[in-house]
């Protein structure tokens, strides 16, 4: 069965690019990138501008380089939500010795902006012939070297984290509750293409962080298990 995983990887792959990028709003809700609507357009851009809230927290302390794009919070959490934990996969990716001939830094480089485009078809290359050279057997109590940015990047992960869940529930009151806001986000899950596209990456971001550590740490490692906890888990690896 493990033979098939790759086949099965590119599947998804071309499922995902066709569903979620190229199919008519009658197949998915929202627009496909060749009929994008303008306002969506500044929707990212917009999300963009205030990438892991550096703008906004910026302007909040009166400093004025340029003016944050004012987004429903829930969008803008969810946006960075998902932006960071991608982000994190960097030192690991760097640890998987499965991908040591991979070209892994320009992957991610393109996962942090077409998120799983890119991190399926590694995920499918590491497993084939391309991607030789497994790691040899570890003692149960041996784990891999992280890279030295490891734990950096394991707390930047923390903070933004934190303050995107802060920023769902405090941020910006004037759309509303907590319960507003969850409303409002659920809507757009069955109404967005892009929240939606996002929504898919975050569960398969949780699937690749518990297959790759699973790889990379040996049976009895103590920290073997965080691979279950979606984002946290990946986040207080790098850290310990």
């Amino acid at each position: 069965m493990r033979a098939r995983f790759p086949l099965l990887l590119w599947s998804a792959t071309i499922v995902y690019i066709s569903l979620l990028l190229l199919a008519p709003s009658g197949v998915l809700p929202g627009d496909p990138v060749w009929a994008i609507q303008q306002e969506t357009i500044d929707e990212v851009l917009g999300e963009s501008l205030n990438f892991f809230f550096v703008l906004p927290l910026l302007n909040a302390a009166g400093v004025r380089v340029m003016e944050a794009a004012t987004l429903h919070p829930a969008d803008e959490a969810f946006f960075n939500f998902a932006e960071v934990w991608i982000f994190m996969f960097l030192p690991l990716l760097w640890t998987d010795a499965r991908g040591e001939k991979l070209p892994r830094t320009a992957i991610w480089s393109g996962a942090m902006f077409l998120t799983n485009i890119f991190l399926m078809p590694y995920m499918a290359l590491r497993l084939g012939g391309e991607a030789e050279g497994a790691p040899a057997e570890k003692s149960p109590q041996q784990s891999p070297e992280k890279p030295a940015i490891a734990k950096l990047f394991g707390w930047i992960g923390i903070v933004v984290g934190s303050l995107a869940v802060s920023w769902l529930v405090y941020a910006r009151p004037e759309f509303g509750t907590l319960a507003d806001r969850g409303e409002y986000w659920l809507t757009r899950l069955v109404g967005d293409r892009v929240t939606l596209a996002f929504f898919c990456d975050v569960l398969l971001f949780w699937a690749f962080q518990v297959w790759l550590i699973g790889d990379i740490e040996p049976e009895g490692s103590p920290t073997r298990g965080l691979r279950f906890v979606p984002f946290w888990g990946l986040a207080f690896w790098l850290v310990l």
